[in-house]
Order: structure tokens, then C-alpha cells, then sequence
């Protein structure tokens, strides 16, 4: 966030349909819940899980994570039970932060109600008890408590990316704060992002691509747009409301995006490059 944060401190770093962000009030909500989190015990290295759709809260989850020198390991928001176990076993997280929707399939997990630091639920309209764990909506509301970030090294492992699982169950692939650095940057570069891109992932933020990206936004200093999906219904009002300069989506996507009987030249008219992959892209 240092670029954006040292350049344009009160400008929108992050947006979404429903609430934006400065760059102030993202680098200060992070920290936060940076804090919070080695508050509640966990300690740099921990593994922190996550079983989100796309939210803002998602991206300030991820940096809070960096911050904190914990593992983020997000898992497949369409996970049933038995890979929800999968991914937490493999992962060995520590905490689950999980969309309140998702409740009933975190509780028929095995390991779901059973992690050392419990589960922190996002979007629940009720207070948090001892049963349904704390809730993040209060978590990030409580002021700094004044924990010291710790200096993380390079080498400490980052994120924990389960792969597909075509060929068998998924596996977690783990990367560095260094190698993770390097594939900003290769992203920055690669797509020439700077701090006047508006940048719209129509993809998954759980998924590589998608956060990956996203991030690599935020270093260039360029604002991020975060869809709640990725079809015609939420990507075209946002195409239209705030005019991005870069979209990503899967070909699938894409497709039906550009096919839509709603879509028109013109909101694509901003875009000056569409990336995707995975699949032939007309």
C-alpha cells in the first residue's frame, strides 16, 4: 500500500457496489485486523484460512495477513465439507474466517469447529457467543490495541493456493513473501499497471488470478474494483460506474460477458487491456 499511501493518502484505493476505501482507510483497517489477529494468539507463520466470496473484507483479510507475517490460505468458496477438511488438514490453519451463508457446511466439517483459534464469521447479523465464534465486523471495529507488527522475513511462507483437483485432491501450493513480491511484480510489469489504472478481476478473489492481481494493483498504486461475481448483472453496472482501464476474467466468463444482451461497445470502451486464460478466448 506505500505507493498509494504516500501519493494520494485520501484518494479511492478500493471499491466495490455497495462501499469504497481510501488508501488511509485501507492501510488503517488492515493494521487493525492485523493487530487483532496476534491478539488473539497467533503468531507469525500461523495459517489463517479463509472460505470467502468476494468481499472487501477478503483483500483486507489478505493484507492484514502479510502484515502479521501469517499464512493466508484461501479455500474454494463452492468447497463442500469433505474439501473444506482437505484444505484445513493440509494447510494446517490455525483459524477459519468463513461467510456466515457457509455456516452449516463449516459445522458438518470435521476440523471446521475444531481449530486452535476457532472461527471468525463474516456477515452474520447476530453478536458473536461462544458458539458461532467471533464476528469480523466486530473485530476490525475495535480500536488499535496497540500490538506491535512484527518485522517479517522474506523467506516466510505467504499464501497456500489449492490447486484444482482434476487429477486428484487439490494440492497446496505455498509462496514466500519473496516469491510472492516477485509475481507482483512480474503482473505490475508484464501489464504495465501504474497509479492511474482502475482495475476491474471479474474472477474469483480465492483463486490466484484473481488475488493476485488485485494486490499487484494496489502496489502499482492504481484503485481496485471488486466484484461480488462475475456475471453481466454485477460486471456491466460496474464497467459503466467506474470505467476501468484493465479487466480480467476466466474465458467462460468473458463470454457470456460480451454476449450478454444487456452489453454494448461502448462499456467496454475504457479498457485499455483484457487479460484471461485457461481456455480459448474468442
Amino acid at each position: 500500500l506505500s505507493h498509494g499511501l504516500r501519493t494520494k493518502p485520501d484518494k479511492v484505493a478500493l471499491v466495490c457496489a455497495r462501499t469504497q476505501l481510501s488508501w488511509r482507510q485501507l492501510a488503517e483497517v488492515s493494521d487493525r485486523l492485523a493487530k487483532q489477529y496476534l491478539a488473539l494468539g497467533l503468531e507469525a507463520g500461523d495459517c489463517v484460512a479463509s472460505l470467502m466470496p468476494n468481499r472487501p473484507a477478503l483483500v483486507i483479510h489478505y493484507l492484514a495477513c502479510l502484515k502479521a507475517g501469517l499464512v493466508a490460505a484461501p479455500l474454494n468458496y463452492r468447497y463442500m465439507p469433505p474439501e473444506i477438511d482437505h484444505a484445513l488438514k493440509i494447510s494446517g490453519a490455525s483459524l477459519l474466517l468463513h461467510h456466515a451463508e457457509r455456516d452449516a457446511d463449516v459445522a458438518a466439517s470435521e476440523l471446521g469447529t475444531r481449530l486452535a483459534k476457532g472461527v471468525i464469521r463474516y456477515g452474520s447479523e447476530t453478536n458473536a457467543d461462544v458458539n458461532d465464534g467471533l464476528r469480523y465486523e466486530e473485530l476490525v471495529a475495535r480500536p488499535d490495541n496497540g500490538t506491535r507488527l512484527p518485522t517479517v522475513d522474506s523467506d516466510s511462507p505467504a499464501f497456500i493456493y489449492f490447486t484444482s483437483g482434476s487429477t486428484g485432491k487439490p494440492k497446496g501450493v505455498t509462496h514466500t513473501q519473496q516469491t510472492y513480491g516477485w509475481m507482483l511484480a512480474a503482473a505490475i510489469a508484464s501489464m504495465e499497471l501504474n497509479d492511474t489504472d482502475t482495475f476491474l478481476p471479474g474472477a474469483s478473489f480465492s483463486h490466484i488470478g484473481g488475488s493476485l492481481f488485485g494486490l499487484a494493483t494496489l502496489a502499482a498504486g492504481g484503485c481496485l474494483v471488486i466484484p461480488r461475481g462475475s456475471d453481466a448483472a454485477e460486471i456491466l453496472p460496474l464497467l459503466e460506474r467506474h470505467r476501468p482501464s484493465v479487466l480480467f476474467m476466466l474465458p467462460a466468463a468473458l463470454t457470456a460477458l460480451v454476449r450478454d444482451h444487456n452489453a454494448e461497445a461502448t462499456e467496454f470502451s475504457s479498457i485499455r487491456l483484457c487479460t484471461s486464460g485457461g481456455d480459448k478466448v474468442s
